[in-house]
């Protein structure tokens, strides 16, 4: 297998510059020092869990441009994040348990 050499830190940094949010920010938000989310970002290797980290507070999925996408059919999931009022939530729950929820979104 062939792999090209990429710079994870340089490509994270990128992001982050695109996004919303400063390096200041992200390392607030991610409860790491500025410094250490530096060096993570000077690195060319970076470890899955930190990815998924800066991701969840850029609001941005830095995990997929490593993602290789198979040329055949496969099943598609979706994280569905629901916001529901706390005297709802034993309702949502029953739609869920009754497949409710998976015939209204099975349906095109």
């Amino acid at each position: 297998m062939n792999a090209k050499k990429i710079h994870v830190g340089n490509y994270v940094k990128n992001a982050v510059k695109q996004s919303d949010y400063s390096l200041s920010d992200v390392a607030r938000k991610i409860g790491v020092s500025r410094q250490k989310l530096n060096g993570w970002l000077n690195r060319d290797d970076m470890y899955v869990k930190d990815l998924f980290t800066i991701s969840e507070a850029i609001n941005y999925d830095l995990v997929k441009f490593f993602c290789i996408p198979e040329d055949n059919e496969q099943e598609t999931k979706v994280i569905l994040h629901i916001e529901v009022e706390k005297n709802k939530i034993n309702d949502v729950l029953k739609i869920i348990k009754d497949k409710q929820l998976y015939n209204i979104l099975k349906k095109e």
